[in-house]
Parts: structure tokens; sequence; C-alpha cells
């Protein structure tokens, strides 16, 4: 007897035609900058970022970070798909006076 599943399980290619590397280092302590901007006419879609610190850093989509948005310790990655950004990933350091280094990549698609 054959098994069959209730339900399926769909999954979607990430539309991505763009990619946009990355590799900043903050420049002024608690001071919020741009990490990536999403290219115009797209939105961002996937994003993987790695701290170097040193330091760790808070990130923010669409908006300028504060130390209170999702924190990215030094050293530690981390990877998003699914995303639907429009307009920017901003970042600032959490340590006092610590300067931390981000690099990665956001792959950008389509906006429609």
């Amino acid at each position: 007897m054959a098994i069959i599943p209730r339900a399926s399980i769909a999954t979607e290619k990430q539309n991505t035609n763009q990619s946009v590397a990355f590799d900043v280092t903050l420049a002024v302590a608690a001071t919020a900058e741009d990490l990536v901007l999403v290219p115009a006419t797209k939105k961002g879609r996937t994003l993987s970022i790695v701290n170097e610190g040193p330091g760790d850093a808070a990130i923010k989509f669409d908006g300028t970070a504060t130390a209170a948005d999702v924190l990215l310790k030094e050293g530690d990655s981390m990877a998003q798909d699914n995303l639907d950004l429009a307009t920017k990933v901003s970042f600032i350091n959490v340590g006092a006076g610590n300067l931390p280094r981000l690099r990665g990549m956001l792959g950008a698609g389509p906006a429609s």
C-alpha cells in the first residue's frame, strides 16, 4: 500500500539576480551606519553576515540600528532567506568604543 502525504511542502527558490558584497567597519562608535543598500528597483531576498569584531554589533533591516536590535556577537554569523528588504541593512556597535567589521552578501531580486 502506498503512503500518500496529507500535505505537501512547497519550497520556493529565492528569486535573486544580483549579488551585493559588503565589507564595512563601523566608522564612529555609537553611531549607526549602513551596512548594505538594496539596489534600486530591487528587493533584498537573502542575506549572510559575519561579524569579525572587535566587539558585538546590532543589526536592523530597513531602518537605523540601535543597540537593542538583532544582536550579532563577535565571531558569529547569520544567514536569512525569504526576506523582503526595501532599503538597507544598518548596524551599530554594542560594546563601548568597539568598531566591529562586518562582511557578507546580499542577494537581490525583482521587486515584484
